[in-house]
C-alpha cells in the first residue's frame, strides 16, 4: 500500500491511497505522485482560488482514470477471451487517434495564437489611444498658449507694458490662468534685454533664469521664429516648457514675451491617464515626465532611448514603449504601458488547456472505441459474406442490415454479383450464337451452289479475261480463308469491309448488269470492333429474296458514328414484304425462341444485344414493291 499526501493550506490535505504491489499498482502510484506534484506546482504559481479549481480538476480526472482502469482490469480477462481486435479496427483506431491528437494540438495552438493575437491587438489599441490622448493634450496646451502669445490685442498690451502699463497685463495673465490647462508665468524684456515685467517672484527670478531667458531671446531673434520653444532646467527633475514670441512695431524689434508653462500642472495633467508618458524636445530635453523613475539618475533632464526596442524594463518592471512625433518633429511623445510577463498565469493557462485537452481526448477515446467497434462488427460481417461468395457459393446474396454505409456496400456487392451472373449467362448465349452464325456463314459460303456459280464464272473468264479471272480467284480464296478462320470472333470494321467487298464483287460478276451495289462507311468507323461476318447475312438475304420479285437489284451499305452508338444500314430495292409479314418478322426479333425459317435476322439481333447490351440491336422496315431496310445499332462501350 502507498499513501501520499500534500498540504494545500492549513486544514487541507490531498491524500491518494493505492493498494497492491503488481505492475498496475506501481503505475497508479506513479500517476498519483504526478497528480500530487502537479497540485503543488500550481499552488506555487497560481492565485489561491484558481489553485483550488485546478486541483479539483486534477483530482477528478485522476479518480476517473483510476476508476476506468479498475473496470478495465476486472473485465480484461473475459474481454480477451470474447473479443480480439482486428487489424482493420487497430488501424482505424490509430488513424482516428492520430487525427484526434493532431486536431487537439492544432486547436490548442490556434487558441494560444488567438489569445496572443487578441492581446497584441488590445495592447496596440491601448498604445494608440494613450499616444493620441497625450498628443491631443499637448496640442491643446500648445495651441492655446500660441494663440495667447500671437493675439494682436495681447501683443499690443505687451508693447504698452514696455511703457510701464502693468495693471492690465497682470489682469490678463490672471484671467488666462483661470481656465488654462497649464498655468503660465510671463517674462517681458525690452529690445536691450532688460526685464520690464515678470510674474515670477523675486526668488524664482534668479540670475540663472535671467541668463537663460536672455539666451532664448537671442536664439528666437536669430532664427526668425514667430514662436520659439525651448526647455528650462534649473535643477534635477525640474523642467519648464518655454514659448517665446519676439515683439515688433513697424518692423523694428521692441522686445520679447516669454511664457513658462508650470511644471506641476503638466504633471497633474498627465497623471489622470492610466499609463505613464514623457514629453521631450527633439534633442531629448524633458518637458514633463509622469514618472521620474523612467529618467536616469545621472541626467534627469534628458531622455534619449538607447535603442528602438518596444519592450523596456524600468526598476524590474516591463513596459511597452511607443513614441510619436509632434509639432513637425520638434517634440516627441513617449507612451509607457505596464506589460508584465505573467509567466505564472501563462503557465496556468497552458496547464488548463492541456488538462482540458486530456479530458476531451479521454472522452473522445471512449466515443471512438464504441464507434469503431460497431463499424468493425459491420465490416467483419461483410467480409464473412464476401468470403462465402469467393470460396463457397459464387451466387450467394449478402443479407446484412446495418443502416450505414456498409449496408450500401453490401447492396453494391449484390448488384455486382447479379451483374456477373447476367454477364456470364450472356457470354454463354453469345458464344452459342457466334458458333451458330459461323456455321451458317460457313455453310453459306461453301454450299455447292455458291462454289459452282463462282467456279463457273472463273471458268468463263479464263479465256476471255484471264486477269479478271485471276483477281476473282484471289477474292474467292480470301472469302474462304476469312470464313473458315475461327481464331477471331470480333474484328475491326475495316477487316469485315474487305470481306464484304470481295463477296459483292463475286456476286456482281455472277449477275452482271442486273446487280449493283454501293458502300458508304465513314472513315471514323474503321477501327471499331464488331462481330465477325456481321453484315454478310444481310447482303445474302437482299440478294436471295430481292431477285425473287425483281430482275435488277441495287444494294446500299452505309455506316456512321453517332453520339452514343455505331450505326449500319443495308438497303435494297427488291420486292420487300407486306405489312403482315413485316410484323411477323418484328415479332420474331423480339422473341427469345429460335425461329427455324427466319433465324438469320434473329441470330444477328441477339448477337448484337448480347455483345453490346442496352438498346443495341436490329430494326427492320419495308414497303412492299419498293425494298427492304435493315438498321443495326451497336452501343459504344460494348464488346
Amino acid at each position: 500500500m502507498a499513501v501520499m499526501g500534500l498540504g494545500i493550506k492549513q486544514g487541507e490535505t490531498i491524500t491518494v491511497t493505492v493498494e497492491g504491489d503488481d505492475e498496475t499498482a506501481r503505475n497508479d502510484r506513479r500517476r498519483s505522485f504526478r497528480a500530487v506534484f502537479l497540485c503543488y506546482a500550481i499552488k506555487m504559481t497560481a492565485t489561491r482560488p484558481l489553485t483550488h479549481l485546478i486541483q479539483g480538476i486534477i483530482i477528478e480526472v485522476w479518480q476517473s482514470l483510476s476508476k476506468s482502469r479498475s473496470e478495465k482490469s476486472m473485465d480484461h480477462s473475459h474481454h480477451d477471451r470474447t473479443y480480439k481486435k482486428s487489424r482493420f479496427q487497430q488501424e482505424l483506431e490509430q488513424s482516428v487517434s492520430r487525427k484526434l491528437i493532431s486536431s487537439l494540438l492544432l486547436g490548442c495552438l490556434l487558441f494560444c495564437i488567438a489569445i496572443a493575437a487578441v492581446n497584441a491587438l488590445n495592447q496596440n489599441a491601448r498604445r494608440e489611444d494613450h499616444l493620441e490622448s497625450v498628443a491631443s493634450t499637448f496640442h491643446e496646451v500648445y495651441n492655446n498658449t500660441s494663440a495667447f502669445l500671437l493675439d494682436a490685442g495681447h501683443t499690443e498690451l505687451f508693447l504698452s507694458e514696455l511703457r510701464n502699463d502693468q495693471d492690465n497685463l497682470r489682469y490678463l495673465i490672471s484671467h488666462y490662468n483661470v481656465s488654462a490647462l497649464v498655468e503660465i508665468q510671463l517674462i517681458l524684456t525690452d529690445s536691450k534685454g532688460n526685464v520690464r515685467f515678470t510674474t515670477f517672484s523675486e526668488g524664482e527670478m534668479n540670475l540663472h533664469r535671467q541668463e537663460f531667458n536672455s539666451i532664448a531671446v537671442d536664439n528666437a531673434c536669430h532664427l526668425m521664429r514667430t514662436v520659439y520653444t525651448t526647455v528650462y532646467h534649473f535643477r534635477a527633475n525640474s523642467s519648464e516648457y518655454v514659448m517665446l514670441h519676439p515683439l515688433y512695431r513697424d518692423g523694428e524689434y521692441q522686445g520679447a514675451a516669454a511664457v513658462y508653462l508650470n511644471e506641476n500642472d503638466w504633471t497633474k495633467l498627465f497623471s489622470q491617464y492610466q499609463y505613464d508618458a514623457i514629453l521631450t524636445k527633439s534633442n531629448g530635453d524633458v518637458i514633463t515626465c509622469s514618472n521620474s523613475s523612467f529618467l536616469s539618475q545621472k541626467n534627469a533632464n534628458k531622455y534619449l532611448p538607447a535603442d528602438a526596442a518596444q519592450y523596456v524594463r524600468v526598476n524590474g518592471n516591463r513596459y511597452l514603449r511607443s513614441s510619436r512625433s509632434l509639432e513637425n518633429g520638434t517634440v516627441l511623445a513617449y507612451s509607457f504601458i505596464y506589460s508584465p510577463t505573467n509567466y505564472s498565469y501563462l503557465f496556468v493557462g497552458l496547464l488548463l488547456i492541456v488538462l482540458l485537452g486530456l479530458s476531451w481526448a479521454a472522452m473522445f477515446a471512449r466515443i471512438m472505441h464504441a464507434m469503431t467497434e460497431q463499424m468493425v462488427k459491420s465490416v467483419d460481417t461483410l467480409v464473412r459474406e464476401i468470403r462465402i461468395i469467393r470460396k463457397e457459393d459464387p451466387d450467394h446474396i449478402i443479407e446484412i442490415d446495418t443502416g450505414d454505409e456498409i449496408d450500401e456496400i453490401a447492396h453494391q456487392v449484390n448488384k455486382m454479383v447479379r451483374s456477373i451472373q447476367e454477364l456470364s449467362q450472356r457470354n454463354i448465349a453469345l458464344a452459342e450464337v457466334n458458333n451458330r452464325m459461323e456455321m451458317q456463314n460457313l455453310q453459306a459460303q461453301i454450299n455447292p451452289h455458291f462454289i459452282y456459280n463462282t467456279l463457273d464464272n472463273i471458268r468463263y473468264l479464263i479465256p476471255t479475261d484471264p486477269q479478271r479471272a485471276q483477281q476473282l480467284i484471289g477474292r474467292f480464296i480470301g472469302i474462304l480463308r476469312y470464313s473458315i478462320n475461327n481464331t477471331k470472333h470480333n474484328v475491326p470494321v475495316k477487316d469485315d469491309l474487305k470481306y464484304l467487298q470481295d463477296y459483292l464483287v463475286i456476286q456482281s460478276t455472277r449477275f452482271g448488269a442486273n446487280f449493283s451495289y454501293e458502300i458508304d462507311i465513314d472513315d471514323a468507323c474503321m477501327e471499331f470492333i464488331i462481330p465477325k461476318l456481321l453484315l454478310q447475312p444481310l447482303l445474302e438475304n437482299s440478294i436471295k429474296y430481292g431477285f425473287q420479285k425483281k430482275p435488277c437489284i441495287h444494294i446500299r451499305v452505309r455506316g456512321w458514328l453517332g453520339e452514343d452508338a455505331l450505326y449500319f444500314t443495308v438497303e435494297d430495292n427488291g420486292g420487300g414484304v407486306d405489312e403482315t409479314m413485316l410484323e411477323q418478322l418484328r415479332d420474331i426479333l423480339r422473341s427469345d425462341e429460335v425461329n427455324i425459317e427466319h433465324n438469320g435476322l434473329q441470330n444477328i439481333n441477339r448477337r448484337i444485344w448480347l455483345g453490346y447490351g442496352g438498346d443495341s440491336g436490329l430494326t427492320i422496315d419495308s414497303t412492299e414493291g419498293e425494298g427492304f431496310t435493315v438498321k443495326l445499332k451497336l452501343r459504344l462501350g460494348g464488346m
